[in-house]
């Protein structure tokens, strides 16, 4: 989590205030309070600093994201709480920032991999879940990709975060309660 790291917390504040494009190295030593020759002892510059502090978001939610599949209870509920460590990593940067598409847009040009794996992740924690509902496997798989570029474009919906939150209950409830019928 970026809260317990100064270097990381500065940044995310910087990024968040002005934008990856508009926020400076000056802006980001300051908020970590160092020097930014010392903050050059750490990081070769500003793309590295938006690596970590998007892994360290990153880490959190897809931690987030286990818990609630390790969840006991209804199937449906859990599968949102999944989904929703997803989802609500960018609904709150949008919450907390006019500038999170471009972030978001950054951070997806200098992160690739590290985005990739976290979605992966994400897909085979939702099919996980799934699989209690006695559907096969590759279905349960297929279905959670599926739910996972929906949670993708709701993410789009940066100006509706309650509409974003209630079509993604509705669709999960719809896909569950289809699931345990089958």
């Amino acid at each position: 989590m970026v809260a317990g790291d100064p270097l990381l917390a500065a940044g995310f504040d910087a990024f968040a205030r002005h934008g990856f494009k508009r926020a400076t190295m000056a802006d980001i030593a300051a908020g970590a309070g160092m020097s930014r020759p010392a903050l050059y002892l750490r990081v070769k510059g500003k793309e590295d600093v938006l690596r970590a502090v998007g892994a360290a978001l990153l880490t959190d939610s897809a931690a987030r994201a286990r818990t609630a599949a390790d969840e006991t209870g209804d199937i449906a509920t859990r599968v949102v709480a999944v989904l929703e460590a997803k989802l609500g990593l960018t609904l709150g940067l949008a919450e907390r920032s006019e500038h999170a598409l471009e972030l978001l847009a950054e951070y997806g040009r200098v992160a690739t991999t590290g985005t990739a794996q976290y979605t992966a992740e994400i897909e085979q924690l939702t099919a996980r879940v799934l699989a209690a509902t006695g559907a096969g496997a590759d279905r349960c798989a297929d279905i959670a990709t599926a739910l996972v570029r929906t949670v993708q474009g709701l993410e789009t919906e940066l100006d509706d975060a309650p509409r974003a939150r209630k079509l993604l209950m509705a669709l999960v409830n719809t896909t569950v309660d289809g699931l345990t019928r089958s």
